[in-house]
């Protein structure tokens, strides 16, 4: 039972009471005992005479005894000021993440996406609608370079190689040239195609394996996938298109459940990855929007704006009692195994993708800045005017 942090007890006790009832622990102990302090709808703190009469020392070893109680804790928070801040110390152990801001707020226009640069201790690259810039712990950003409105960006720091998205014109650049700031537009700047909305990189962790790229293509009623395999030549980073795959009919404005489809690079055959026969499936509504999938393990997390739930590699459900349902309507994920994050429009929710269970909702409008891969950094901005970095409760030093 949690320890009752709230008193109807009436102020203004006189001091030969409190003498009366003996030590400042057994007074103590008589006030949360009374039955006034038990009294169902009256809802007071502690009177001041408690507040006078026992240490602070006292009051932080009861608080202790809460542990993991969130709403017994947040309760302690508003007594008094005594007690705040270490009800805020065990309120902030028991947060799955917390943001914490990377540097100051920077005076430049709202940040679209970002990257975290390699190498460095906690810097960032950013981007804008002026352009690139590079932020610093002490607040200050310098601009890399003004090429402006860029929607999406990674770095493959071990080819060096810098990847952009600006205005539907996909590009690279040397990363070491950019970091340096000694770089010629002209001759570093690469364009290798043009009506692109989105890219997606799959980092190879075989060294015998190539890095690849596959870029979307999009026209009003159709899209076209091109794959891009990341090689070196003379230690100069190049891209070597292996396959472009013919055009795929995707719907512009109709959402459904057949959200997701599987190509096949090399037959260019498409294949929808959920089995629709699968009675299990007809649970989902079928006005929903497809947003990404997470390999996890021998299975697949599919992530709808309404819900997400696991399939095997057949296509069919499974896990049935891993079905997690967002509060809310969902725009963007990032995993963090064993969380994921479900980027709402004015909260995040955390879920722990091996119970099922909703973990933590932090509230206030949060924009994913990046796609990290597994154990990669969670960049976000609270208000799109600063970077912060996503701290795990596992991770936290």
């Amino acid at each position: 039972m949690p320890f009752p942090f709230i008193s109807s007890s009436s102020r203004g006790k006189n001091s030969s009471e409190a003498i009366r009832w003996g030590s400042r622990w057994n007074f103590l102990r008589n006030v949360v005992n009374s039955p006034s302090s038990r009294s169902v709808g009256v809802l007071r703190p502690f009177s001041t005479a408690i507040t006078d009469e026992v240490s602070t020392e006292i009051y932080e070893l009861i608080i202790d005894q809460l542990g993991a109680e969130k709403a017994s804790l947040l309760a302690c928070n508003l007594v008094c000021r005594s007690w705040a801040p270490r009800s805020r110390m065990l309120l902030l152990e028991l947060m799955i993440c917390r943001p914490v801001p990377l540097g100051n707020d920077h005076d430049i226009e709202a940040i679209t996406c970002a990257v975290p640069n390699p190498g460095s201790d906690g810097e960032v690259i950013c981007a804008t609608s002026g352009g690139i810039f590079r932020t610093f712990k002490d607040g200050s950003t310098p601009r890399y370079f003004d090429i402006r409105d860029v929607s999406q960006m990674e770095v493959l720091s071990d080819v060096n190689l810098f990847l952009g998205l600006s205005g539907g014109n996909f590009f690279t650049w040397p990363l070491s040239t950019l970091q340096a700031g000694s770089y010629h537009w002209d001759a570093d700047l690469t364009r290798l195609s043009k009506h692109v909305s989105f890219f997606n990189v799959y980092r190879s962790t075989n060294p015998d394996e190539n890095h690849r790229v596959c870029v979307l293509k999009t026209s009003s009623l159709s899209g076209t996938i091109q794959v891009f395999d990341v090689t070196q030549d003379q230690q100069i980073t190049v891209f070597v298109n292996t396959q472009t795959v013919e055009e795929l009919y995707i719907p512009r404005e109709t959402y459904s459940f057949k959200g997701f489809e599987m190509v096949d690079l090399v037959t260019s055959e498409t294949q929808g990855l959920l089995d629709l026969s699968d009675p299990s499936l007809q649970f989902a509504s079928k006005k929903v929007k497809a947003v990404t999938v997470f390999p996890v393990s021998n299975t697949f997390l599919v992530c709808y704006d309404k819900f997400a739930f696991y399939v095997d590699r057949m296509g069919r459900m499974s896990l049935n009692d891993r079905i997690m349902r967002w509060t809310g309507s969902a725009s963007a994920f990032a995993l963090h195994e064993p969380y994921i994050l479900a980027f709402c429009t004015n909260h995040v929710e955390i879920w722990n993708i091996e119970t099922g269970k909703l973990e933590q909702k932090l509230s206030g409008f949060y924009h994913l800045l990046n796609a990290p891969e597994s154990g990669e950094k969670v960049l976000v901005s609270p208000a799109f005017r600063h970077v912060a970095e996503m701290i795990f409760r596992d991770s936290a030093v």
